[in-house]
């Protein structure tokens, strides 16, 4: 699989998804291949189909769903439906400061949402549980900066699947304290604000929820 270009792969999964999704989902399962898939071999097509398949119809589908995407791996180029991504693709990649940006913003969003004891808990909670996942050291400095000191978060270029997992985690600790029904609601209402208040962000939100 990684013999291909990224754009012939994209272009391949593009394709191979057409007969079975909306043109709105396939271009959500092309961005979700983009974050976790894009660099892993072709055997991992089959947890790629096990992730964009979650309703009921397309559970029924999967098999042929992965037959059809292996077959698109496998056509000639130009048999291929056009790069969605357009036609300077290869130097489109994810843009991983914006993701940074856009998990930072929903944070602080989330954190306005509650009081200033609760907010300190969390965060040495989140710092505490953050230093068994083994992160890169420079992740885990600059969180330890922006959890002990409330400085910018600057994660530089962490990965969108990276700065999911930490979403992931302070939303398992929000639970946790105030409950899911509740953690809900913040999380809605941050996503909300940062959509409002840096729109230009809502594409890199959908990478990290």
């Amino acid at each position: 699989m990684n013999q291909r270009s990224v754009s012939d792969r994209r272009r391949a999964i593009y394709s191979g998804l057409q007969e079975f999704m909306d043109e709105a989902t396939v271009l959500k399962a092309v961005k979700h291949w983009e974050n976790r898939y894009i660099d892993q071999p072709s055997l991992a097509l089959q947890r790629f189909v096990a992730d964009i398949c979650q309703t009921q119809d397309l559970k029924e589908k999967r098999s042929a769903i992965l037959r059809s995407l292996i077959k698109a791996m496998s056509q000639d180029s130009a048999t291929l439906l056009a790069d969605p991504r357009g036609s300077d693709t290869e130097s489109m990649a994810i843009n991983p400061v914006s993701a940074s940006q856009a998990f930072a913003e929903l944070m602080l969003a989330m954190m306005s949402q509650l009081d200033d004891e609760l907010q300190h808990k969390l965060r040495i909670d989140l710092f505490a549980a953050l230093r068994q996942r083994q992160l890169p050291l420079p992740t885990l400095e600059a969180l330890q900066r922006w959890l002990g000191n409330r400085q910018a978060l600057e994660l530089g270029n962490a990965s969108p699947a990276l700065l999911q997992k930490l979403l992931n985690q302070y939303y398992v600790l929000l639970c946790e304290n105030i409950g899911p029904v509740r953690a809900d609601k913040i999380l809605a209402s941050g996503v909300r604000r940062v959509q409002h208040e840096h729109p230009k962000l809502d594409v890199f939100l959908d990478e990290l929820l």
